[in-house]
């Protein structure tokens, strides 16, 4: 069983509607940051059932198969997590590192799922701009505001294929 250890990147880029309408891309208000979730073991079911690619990838028997530590969301500044399309990775940048996306080891991640057959939808938490990566290369795309549950979709662009579904 695999562990965060003072990993805590998820409790902020999230929306947690269970914790006070907790917002995407602020820290949940029962975060110990750098440290763990201070009601570990009251925490919502969203928080129970949420890995992140990371912490899924050290759960592999193959320790060859474990991301390094420079792809833990808290030192790349990025979580790479499944979305609510099987072939759609979300890698949202934390707050204050945009960019975070295009440091070498995380580029190379996104090209590693693309080559796998994924689509990777890279932006900031609740922003309504988003870049997609897939097949057809780079293309950036419009995002409608979050709802009650931070959920978003994409709004497709007159004439275009739908991006991220």
């Amino acid at each position: 069983m695999s562990h965060c250890g003072s990993c805590t990147a998820c409790c902020r880029i999230f929306a947690i509607p269970e914790i006070d309408n907790k917002p995407a891309g602020q820290w949940c208000q029962h975060c110990a940051v750098g440290v763990g979730c201070r009601i570990y073991q009251q925490r919502p079911k969203v928080c129970v059932d949420f890995k992140c690619l990371w912490l899924l990838s050290r759960e592999r028997e193959d320790p060859g198969e474990h991301f390094p530590e420079m792809l833990r969301p808290d030192q790349c500044k990025v979580v790479f997590s499944a979305s609510t399309n099987e072939n759609i990775m979300a890698a949202t940048t934390m707050p204050g590192s945009p960019d975070a996306w295009q440091r070498k080891p995380v580029r190379k991640l996104i090209d590693t799922l693309v080559r796998a057959g994924y689509r990777v939808v890279v932006g900031q938490p609740a922003s309504t701009y988003r870049i997609v990566f897939d097949h057809r290369g780079q293309r950036d795309v419009k995002m409608t505001p979050p709802d009650q549950d931070g959920m978003q979709w994409n709004i497709p662009t007159k004439g275009a294929d739908d991006d991220t579904e």
